[in-house]
């Protein structure tokens, strides 16, 4: 608990950036309550198989890759915090709904709706983060972010665990209710926050995403990351799986590993992004992502067959060098996605970026499950070259391109945050709660 306390006693202490803290943390736990059990209630309570919740799923994700270019126009047109409010209006709803479903159609209905308002607010919630933090520190306001967000996800996935001691369907409405309230609640503090609407251009400058798709280096880069991003299907698909089909190591080693990795998250990721940021910082994080990837997959790999204190051993070394590379290269992403983006197109460039995590969660799932299951010991070789030559490439493209870009965007003349010393995201100047003017709605 001290050490909790102690970590949390490093936020920032602005209190619009608390706020927007205390929203991620109040979106993460609601969720972090329901969807490690959303299997377990589509498949006992509601009745569907598991192939077609895996196909609502599937198809729920890859309508869900247009959310994020959705919601950059959106940002380019309206406040941000309010593009933030209507999707955490649209998740309670969903997550309401989730109580009616009863067949196919009507869970599939739910899932998308879910799944798009889930992937619409990330970019907006970055938008919003940039426009109430200096600039100097943005890449630390994001790191705590995804900090908090793994705490709520800690949290809730515990508190889940607690709540299915009781039988029926009863604790999952409970579940389901406390999620949709969740976000009831991350609304209403994202409404007190200042609002952040798109800078102004002038006539003839409104390229959108035409201009974002010339700009071939930050594409490349987006790309590039779908691959890095596997490191979420590698913790949540193909790390159980191959401890249930291939080990000897005992199955409540999933949850702990799970936890392992949330801790370790929540107390490094803010420190991890600093050194990222740093100059050099990208090439150095890279160079420790690829050699993680490598190390990870190997130790899975010899987790087969091995003998049970062994496989544990192996599995925990294997979780460990997973989490470093997820580490450095999530602290990348917040790097090269706001330094490399010019100031005027930066919410529609953000959410090219955010769609590479959409992409990697449509089809990474499907991806690993048929590399291991196929190929056993060989597919994890197969994923240690593809991780590792994507992470290298984008070390040497990203650590060019910050480089080249860092500079002429760093004598960019930005507005100033009332009371702080550097320049937070462009925009209209937020203002305090409580005064009116032209610019800025109370």
């Amino acid at each position: 608990m001290t050490a909790v306390t102690a970590w949390l006693a490093k936020a920032p202490r602005d209190p619009w950036q608390r706020r927007l803290l205390a929203a991620g943390f109040a979106d993460a736990l609601g969720t972090g309550l329901f969807l490690p059990l959303s299997v377990i209630y589509l498949t006992r309570i509601v009745g569907l198989s598991p192939a077609r919740v895996g196909l609502g799923l599937t198809i729920a994700g890859s309508l869900a890759i247009a959310a994020s270019p959705l919601s950059g126009a959106l940002l380019g047109r309206f406040d941000a915090r309010k593009v933030v409010i209507g999707c955490f209006a649209a998740s309670a709803a969903g997550f309401a709904a989730y109580t009616a479903v009863g067949s196919f159609g009507s869970f599939l209905g739910v899932a998308i709706v879910v799944q798009f308002a889930g992937r619409m607010e990330r970019p907006a919630t970055a938008v919003l983060v940039l426009g109430v933090t200096p600039r100097s520190r943005q890449t630390h306001a994001l790191a705590w972010q995804y900090s908090l967000r793994n705490l709520g996800y800690g949290v809730g996935g515990l508190l889940a665990a607690l709540a299915l001691l009781a039988h029926g369907k009863t604790p999952f409405v409970v579940l389901l209710a406390a999620n949709a309230a969740s976000y009831a609640v991350a609304g209403l503090l994202v409404a007190q926050l200042p609002a952040i609407r798109p800078p102004e251009r002038a006539d003839g400058s409104a390229a959108g995403y035409r201009e974002v798709l010339h700009d071939r280096a930050y594409v490349g880069l987006a790309l590039l990351n779908v691959i890095m991003a596997l490191h979420d299907s590698l913790l949540l698909v193909a790390m159980p799986l191959w401890i249930v089909t291939r080990t000897k190591a005992p199955l409540p080693l999933t949850g702990l590993l799970f936890a392992l990795n949330t801790v370790l998250v929540v107390l490094l990721q803010v420190r991890t992004a600093r050194n990222t940021a740093a100059p050099g910082g990208i090439a150095r994080s890279y160079r420790t992502a690829a050699v993680s990837f490598v190390l990870a997959c190997g130790a899975f790999a010899l987790a087969a067959g091995a003998p049970a204190f062994a496989a544990i051993v192996l599995l925990i070394v294997a979780l460990g060098a997973l989490t470093s590379a997820e580490l450095a290269t999530s602290a990348g992403e917040f790097v090269l996605s706001v330094q490399l983006a010019p100031a005027r197109l930066r919410e529609r460039y953000l959410s090219v970026f955010k769609t590479s995590m959409a992409v990697q969660q449509a089809a990474g799932p499907l991806l690993v499950t048929t590399v291991l299951t196929g190929w056993g010991r060989l597919g994890w070789l197969a994923l240690a070259v593809l991780l590792a030559a994507g992470t290298l490439i984008s070390r040497r493209l990203g650590a060019r391109e910050t480089a080249r870009r860092a500079c002429p965007a760093a004598t960019t003349p930005l507005p100033q945050m009332p009371a702080a010393a550097d320049e937070p995201y462009p925009g209209p100047r937020p203002v305090p709660p409580g005064v009116r003017t032209p610019t800025a709605e109370g």
